[in-house]
């Protein structure tokens, strides 16, 4: 059994615990040498390692804080740190295959593999020496030579992700030497998960003070007010490492709040390499991250600049809009709206007076009526998915100026989305301005689409484009007759288009029809009923459903939320690796699942960790078991 448990993961970051005390670990930082209070790192190792790193024959044992009350229910409460006469983060550049084989025969040889740290040099991820050390239950990596392709934002990017990618997420991964701790939020998106202290003795030695991003000669240095530089003679060194400290948690608050996103697109502005190799990830890892960053959540987006355009979240809600959205054939008129800063929008003056306006063609013009709301970063909202995250959550700075990327990413999706409705079908634009206007001519240019203006020469909440706007509906509603037994309410069409973007395209229709009642008014949850039967639950908190798993029995074709579970049914509070037969791929963290025993949902769960990486680990959680199906006796 692997030492670690990954939680919350946000791309390839994630917060790691000890496997049985859920104790986190991760990310850290480890003191090179023991110290008199530990409590703030991540571990410790028991000899002293000089700032040189000079060479040593020891074995060197790497000790965990873990909580003396949780002590007993821990798997390992120290590592060993084998085989190596020197310290890992000066290894010679030149280490030949032979010799790296030779090392790993002996790593394998050694007892208790899961307690042993693993040098990795980075030339040798792909190497066949590698693949026999994941084999075993090894659960720490000292990752070396990273630091030498720093300013090589492709060659980076690529091994990091390759990394990722090839081994299990319950194995953490150590970077030794002096880490600059402006660089910790970006490496630890990436999948960095520990750091060790020996900066602080690197550059107090070397006569440098570290504030910020910079480090500063000491015969010239901002002041500092804290503990160490109110000491006199003041402690350099104190001071360094708590400006390392600082960073680290900074970044597991971020981790832990969900934005560690927003953080790093903050940070790799103190950086060239980084900030590159962030637009190089977006561009040809942007699969990868997303697969791993939970599209549940309540957090605020904060979306700062042309980088927050690829946001995992914001990714992953786009490429759900083009492949799960499927519009209702019944609607006749398709309504294009501008966004607002409040959400959800209908909350808003502006679609406020919008909805007015709509009203004043008639109460019927809602049942044959698609309103697609227009924005940046997530270019496309349907009316009906306006509640849900990351909806909901966004802010962005609203300047009235599109850049060519936003254009051109809403104008795709904006197509995408059309291009399943009838050819025959009405668009209005009922919006303003240049951003607006040149993704509207876009879809003139690229489809035989009637698009009627109704707000070219004033602002749409001018009172002569609503009162276009009104009339412009009118017309085109009154020659049309309503089938009225097929007409679905507003509340009903919510549930439907958020099953499907939650569960799988189909999923809504199944689950939610006419025979529905819904209880309760944001921000309350939402209660569901069926036939005088609660079939389901939406929070008001995230905008997403949760349902009975006697119910999703009924989706358990159309579903992209399943895990195959390995006994008929669910004894405890969580899912287990071991149990795991295979899980969707396109499960992420956060999601509600099924868990699927022969073709039966037993249990819904919600997901610890991806689907992809819940086929990847051999121990710890992946899920938490939320409702079990009864079993008659």
């Amino acid at each position: 059994m692997r030492f670690f448990q990954p939680l919350s993961q946000y791309g390839l970051a994630r917060i790691l615990a000890e496997t049985r005390t859920r104790t986190h670990l991760s990310p850290g930082i480890i003191d090179i040498e023991k110290s008199s209070n530990s409590d703030d790192y991540a571990a410790f190792f028991d000899i002293s390692l000089p700032p040189s790193y000079s060479n040593t024959d020891k074995i060197l044992n790497l000790h965990w804080n873990i909580p003396e009350e949780k002590k007993e229910r821990a798997l390992a409460t120290s590592f060993l740190y084998s085989l190596q006469p020197f310290y890992s983060s000066s290894i010679d550049d030149e280490l030949s295959k032979a010799d790296y084989n030779t090392y790993v025969e002996n790593f394998l040889s050694l007892q208790d593999i899961h307690k042993q740290i693993y040098f990795l040099p980075i030339d040798f991820i792909e190497s066949e020496s590698f693949d026999s050390v994941l084999k075993t239950d090894m659960s720490l990596i000292a990752l070396i030579g990273l630091d030498k392709i720093f300013n090589n934002q492709r060659k980076l990017s690529e091994v990091l992700v390759n990394l990722k990618e090839k081994i299990s997420p319950d194995i953490a991964i150590y970077l030794p030497g002096p880490i600059a701790p402006s660089n910790y939020s970006f490496l630890i998106y990436m999948g960095i998960d520990f750091f060790d202290n020996s900066l602080s003795y690197y550059t107090s030695e070397n006569g440098y003070f570290i504030l910020g991003d910079r480090l500063y000669p000491l015969d010239k240095y901002p002041k500092c007010y804290c503990q160490y530089c109110s000491q006199d003679p003041k402690d350099i060194q104190g001071h360094n490492e708590l400006m390392m400290k600082n960073e680290i948690a900074k970044v597991k608050y971020a981790l832990e709040e969900g934005t560690l996103r927003e953080l790093v697109e903050q940070d790799i502005h103190k950086s060239v390499t980084f900030a590159a190799s962030l637009k190089h990830l977006d561009k040809k890892y942007s699969k990868v991250f997303r697969n791993r960053t939970p599209i549940i959540s309540s957090t605020k987006i904060k979306c700062i600049g042309e980088e927050s355009l690829h946001n995992p979240v914001i990714s992953e809600y786009r490429e759900r809009i083009r492949t799960r959205y499927k519009p209702s054939l019944k609607d006749k008129i398709i309504l294009l709206l501008p966004c607002s800063a409040k959400k959800p929008y209908s909350f808003s003056r502006s679609h406020m007076l919008f909805r007015g306006a709509i009203k004043k063609a008639g109460k019927q013009v809602f049942h044959t009526l698609s309103e697609i709301i227009v924005t940046s970063p997530l270019s496309v909202v349907p009316r009906e998915l306006e509640s849900i995250y990351p909806a909901r959550f966004y802010d962005i700075p609203v300047a009235g100026v599109w850049s060519d990327e936003e254009i051109e990413l809403t104008s795709r999706l904006l197509l995408d989305v059309l291009s399943h409705y009838p050819k025959d079908i009405k668009i209005v634009n009922h919006m303003h301005g240049h951003g607006y206007q040149h993704i509207v001519d876009i879809v003139r240019k690229e489809t035989s689409f009637e698009i009627i203006d109704t707000s070219s020469e004033n602002p749409p909440t001018n009172p002569n484009s609503l009162n276009n706007l009104t009339d412009t509906l009118y017309n085109l509603i009154e020659n049309q007759t309503i089938e009225k037994d097929k007409i679905l309410s507003s509340k009903i069409r919510r549930l439907q288009f958020t099953a499907d973007f939650q569960y799988g395209q189909g999923t809504g229709s199944i689950l939610f029809s006419k025979d529905i009642k819904v209880k309760g008014k944001y921000p309350r949850h939402l209660q569901i009923f069926r036939g005088g039967e609660q079939i389901a639950s939406l929070s008001s908190e995230t905008g997403y459903l949760s349902i009975l798993p006697k119910i999703a029995q009924e989706i358990l074709d159309k579903t992209l939320n399943k895990l195959e579970f390995g006994v008929d049914q669910v004894l405890g509070s969580n899912i287990y690796a071991p149990g795991c037969i295979n899980a969707d791929t396109t499960i992420l963290p956060n999601d509600e699942i099924f868990i699927v025993h022969e073709n039966k949902v037993i249990a819904t769960a919600k997901a610890l960790v991806s689907g992809i990486d819940m086929n990847k680990m051999t121990s710890g959680s992946l899920a938490e078991v939320r409702k079990k199906l009864k079993v008659r006796k």
